[in-house]
């Protein structure tokens, strides 16, 4: 079976491990109008040496058919991470980004799937879990945000991790799951003291965009989702926001709402 066949296949296993366990609060859709001024800055995410510039191609993996509503979805489910092509020219991509924390923030858009559970897994080089948790959604179509826990077993400097988030389109049957994911890696990486400094004596948004223009996605995203969930009337906000997704392809969910906090 060629890799990547694999690779999906245990993916998919990871998920439906999950179905049944213990689930986070139910989401809802958090208001955010837009209204208030702020500082604008100009948001656009920099690709890490040696990567092109990010592309996006539309869908994830699936296992079964969900319901025929499911695979006309556009947007189809999503994560907000950069994605970038294997080669020149070619459809194929890599979904990948680079984090400056022990315990990051990811973030994934659901449409709205006629389904109530989801499952988020994170493995390390060798498939070992590093951390497995499951959700209740609704069909309210939104950005759904996972905190590692700080208690999680930190990512370590220079290692690559792989992670997946799926919907389960009919939980209740757990002889027959059907599946819809997606699925990416996350590098940890150490900066030097010179970006050290930098964010040192940033504000939050100017975080944001230093984060940007040195490559680090992850973190240039939560610091942006939590200045838009603290000041959700501030209008400039949303526009940088808008921007940094639209840098690597994710327009066409840029407008869509956050379904639940960031914590503090």
């Amino acid at each position: 079976m060629p890799r990547k066949y694999l690779h999906q296949h245990w993916i998919s296993l990871s998920l439906l491990t999950l179905v049944g366990g213990a689930f986070v609060p139910q989401l809802s859709v958090i208001a955010q109008p837009n209204s208030a001024e702020g500082t604008q800055i100009s948001m656009a995410f920099e690709p890490p040496a040696g990567e092109g510039m990010p592309s996006r191609t539309a869908g994830g993996g699936s296992r079964g058919q969900c319901p025929n509503v499911v695979q006309g979805i556009n947007p189809p489910l999503m994560a907000l991470v950069p994605a970038f092509s294997t080669q020149p020219n070619s459809k194929q991509t890599d979904i990948k980004g680079l984090t400056m924390a022990a315990t990051p923030t990811f973030f994934f858009y659901v449409p709205p799937i006629p389904a109530t559970k989801a499952a988020f897994s994170l493995k390390d080089q060798n498939n070992n879990d590093i951390y497995q948790t499951n959700l209740a959604i609704s069909d309210q179509q939104g950005i759904v945000s996972i905190q590692l826990p700080k208690d999680t077993p930190p990512l370590k400097i220079g290692q690559t991790y792989r992670w997946s988030f799926g919907v389960i389109c009919n939980a209740e049957n757990t002889a027959e799951p059907k599946v819809v994911f997606v699925t990416g890696e996350i590098k940890r990486t150490e900066p030097d003291a010179s970006l050290t400094a930098k964010l040192q004596q940033a504000k939050p948004l100017e975080q944001a965009k230093i984060y940007a223009e040195n490559g680090i996605w992850f973190e240039s995203l939560a610091t942006l989702a939590k200045l838009r969930q603290t000041q959700p009337t501030d209008s400039n906000l949303t526009q940088e926001w808008q921007q940094l997704l639209e840098s690597v392809g994710l327009e066409t969910i840029a407008n869509q709402p956050f379904m639940n906090a960031l914590d503090n």
